[in-house]
């Protein structure tokens, strides 16, 4: 029988699954959306017949996930970006992941020195990072923007006046442990202690007013009226100073030919960008095992190729402010060899070990426990002229911390720290808690380019297997030739460490026992991805909703 992980709460499932769904796909010569919500994609699509382009078209959706998506991101939040510029070619990537406040502790998520349960922590005040999504979105858009800044938010304000509950934000309402003495949370979404049913009107009047003031001040979050009310909120736990001092960063995007094509993703202080990399380079080293006609040992490969990328992630990656990431070392061709040839294709390897990086093992530093969890977001679009969009946010948590303010939720991000400073054997981890830093991330927006032309666009929610979600549908496609529709709907398969995971929908007997046989250790779970991607076929840009969330893809 296979291992079937608790339905329970559980660090590694905060957002249960809603179901497999049918699958939504849409095609276009013209222009692609894909979001999270039908309503936010079609607030995007009127924006781009508006004569915006896919920036603009972005921030418009955003604003309406932050209304009708609550539970996943919003204005208390962060995220990453990746613009692809057509004019010039260029991607850009702006950082916009929240950072700890100044007055956090190293030993704040320890009772006794023991780590705090998650859910406790996830609730404290002092778990809220300084939010950056919006100052981000407003530096990206004074740089790329085509329409006022204004007119990205009438679809928004429209349904911050009424919108319908839906099936999924209905089911984390009845299921999120921290929310249901909130009075912000009873008097939006509950009637007489029970969660409004589905298809019911919600109106949501406070974050409306947020909503109108951060359309006249962009920069309100950080350094206006709705950052006063977030510290005071908080009991100045969060600071105003620290709220006013966050500033969007400008990084370059990590890309590597791999295949015969470009993959571009995000560098740190996320990890997905260097992890996507890793696993795709590793398995172009091992390119003639993988075969359409053997499915089971590609998934193999796979799944080894994710086991050593992550064994690096949670030693080498975080912040690079507070710790030299060795990030071209990560993904240079000597190192990714020397990765590559760890992977048997006979046999499972559970206990690998991080890549030996010259001049960094001496430095005490280890690998510490984090839980990132699934409360995200992704949205991919191109415009017309071929600019696009690769955008990821969230608040850590189903509805963050719980901590409402404006109308809107605080994220939680800071418990993607490692709850303990130091490992069992005293070194320093590093992606512990320290003031003004930001929390490892595994958010993965991506492009693919073939012939320097963008081809591919990809991301997920799904915590801390966001890099899986995202290296598995890029793999099926330009290994295995897959169809962009069946490798987003196909079932999962990953490993974080010593256990391999694989999707508890349509189980797979006999893929459970080749990879018995091949020593791995299974586990059936929830792998709650929301993949939205773009695809180009063509002439034709399909987009492509996973069916395991409520996403909605639409062209022209």
């Amino acid at each position: 029988m296979p291992t079937i992980m608790s339905k329970q709460f559980d660090k590694s499932n905060p957002e249960p699954s809603s179901g497999i769904k049918k699958s939504q796909q849409s095609l276009s010569e013209d222009f692609m959306i894909v979001t999270a919500d039908k309503r936010a994609s079609l607030a995007a699509k009127n924006i781009l017949l508006d004569g915006g382009n896919a920036l603009d078209a972005a921030i418009a959706a955003q604003n309406v996930l932050s209304v009708v998506e609550p539970q996943s991101s919003g204005l208390g939040g962060g995220g990453f970006l990746l613009f692809f510029n057509k004019a010039n070619k260029k991607i850009y990537a702006y950082d916009g992941r929240e950072t700890s406040s100044s007055l956090v502790k190293s030993n704040m998520y320890l009772i006794d020195n023991k780590k705090m349960k998650f859910i406790e922590a996830v609730k404290k005040p002092f778990s809220v990072g300084v939010p950056g999504l919006y100052t981000m979105l407003a530096d990206a858009h004074s740089e790329f923007g085509m329409l006022k800044w204004q007119d990205l938010f009438a679809s928004a304000l429209k349904y911050s006046d009424g919108f319908k509950m839906g099936g999924r934000l209905n089911k984390l309402l009845n299921w999120a442990p921290h929310i249901k003495n909130d009075d912000y949370v009873k008097n939006i979404y509950f009637d007489d202690n029970e969660v409004i049913k589905k298809g019911s009107l919600i109106k949501n009047l406070d974050l409306k007013k947020s909503l109108l003031v951060l359309s006249e001040d962009p920069y309100s979050i950080n350094k206006g009226l709705i950052a006063e009310s977030i510290s005071k909120k908080l009991n100045n736990n969060l600071p105003i100073d620290d709220l006013k001092k966050w500033k969007t960063i400008k990084r370059d995007p990590l890309c590597k030919k791999i295949n015969n094509y470009r993959v571009c993703g995000f560098p740190p202080p996320t990890s997905g960008g260097i992890g996507l990399i890793q696993i795709l380079a590793m398995l172009n080293n091992k390119k003639s095992l993988i075969k359409k006609s053997d499915p089971f040992l590609s998934k193999h490969l796979f799944v080894e190729a994710s086991r050593l990328a992550y064994k690096d992630r949670g030693f080498y990656v975080t912040d690079p402010s507070f710790f030299k990431v060795p990030v071209n070392k990560l993904i240079s061709k000597k190192y990714i060899k020397l990765r590559s040839n760890l992977i048997n294709k006979n046999k499972s390897i559970p206990d690998f070990k991080p890549g030996n990086i010259v001049n960094l093992q001496s430095k005490n530093i280890s690998s510490g426990i984090n839980f990132e969890k699934k409360s995200t977001t992704h949205i991919s679009i191109v415009d017309k002229k071929g600019n696009a969009v690769a955008l990821t946010s969230s608040i850590e948590f189903a509805f963050g911390s719980g901590i409402t303010v404006g109308g809107f939720f605080l994220n939680n991000q800071l418990t993607d720290f490692s709850f303990a400073d130091k490992d069992l054997k005293g070194q320093l981890v590093a992606n512990r808690v320290q003031p003004n830093k930001k929390p490892r991330s595994s958010m993965s927006p991506s492009f693919v380019f073939s012939d320097n032309e963008l081809i591919g666009i990809l991301g997920s929610p799904g915590g801390s297997k966001i890099i899986c979600y995202v290296s598995k549908v890029a793999y099926e496609i330009l290994f295995l030739d897959a169809d962009p529709l069946s490798a987003v709907i196909s079932p999962h398969y990953c490993s974080k460490n010593k256990f391999t995971e694989l999707e508890n929908n349509n189980i797979d007997f006999e893929l459970e026992r080749y990879l018995k046989n091949k020593n791995h250790t299974i586990k059936y779970t929830n792998m709650t991805s929301g993949l939205n991607i773009i695809w180009k076929k063509e002439k034709y840009w399909y987009g492509i909703a996973d069916p395991r969330r409520e996403g909605f893809a639409v062209g022209k």
